[in-house]
């Protein structure tokens, strides 16, 4: 099953529709999805390595446009929409000692979890709920985002045979792992905010 989901994916990536379903993808997982867009991202760039550069632009768009919704469901929706979302991740007793003392130092954590694989919906919901400053919020979303997606864009395009020859070989260790990654990101975030 988890090989023909894989092959699926690759076969995808030529298909006219794979980078609006791969901008869908990362816009959610930015405000709302737990689903990130690795495990799409990472066939398509495989499967089509001279469009690594594209598909990264894709996701960064992607990335930054969700972002506002993330922040305007903080800012806007928090107690009922935003609230229900941090409490998924277990974040509620920390957001009061967030307001007071996170102005000074949240553009470092907004950049630094846009630069890992931790569910980035988080920072945004979190950045609306303590009215963030919008411009820091876009100058950290852009850097960090775009630095992610092309730093992925830059080892596929780059290693992109012996990365596929790695997943296709280790497959199953291969989705373990991202598997650890997404759901290890929900257990972590909690300790580092």
């Amino acid at each position: 099953m988890l090989k023909r989901a894989y092959d699926w994916c690759v076969s995808y990536a030529s298909h006219p529709a794979a980078p609006w379903l791969l901008f869908a993808l990362t816009f959610v997982e930015s405000s709302v999805s737990p689903l990130p867009p690795i495990p799409l991202l990472l066939p398509m760039c495989i499967a089509r390595p001279d469009r690594a550069w594209f598909y990264a632009g894709v996701c960064s768009l992607g990335a930054v446009l969700g972002g506002y919704l993330g922040y305007a469901i903080g800012a806007l929706l928090y107690d009922s929409v935003g609230s229900w979302l941090i409490g998924i991740y277990g974040l509620q007793d920390k957001a009061a000692q967030l307001i007071s003392t996170s102005q000074d130092y949240w553009f470092w954590v907004l950049v630094t979890k846009g630069l890992t694989p931790i569910p980035f919906k988080i920072v945004t919901i979190m950045s609306g709920f303590l009215h963030f400053d919008i411009w820091k919020f876009t100058i950290g979303m852009v850097v960090s985002r775009v630095t992610f997606f092309m730093m992925i864009a830059l080892a596929l395009r780059f290693y992109g045979d012996d990365i596929r020859i790695f997943i296709e070989k280790h497959l199953p260790l291969v989705a373990i792992g991202l598997l650890v990654v997404v759901v290890g990101g929900f257990f972590v975030l909690p300790l580092v905010l």
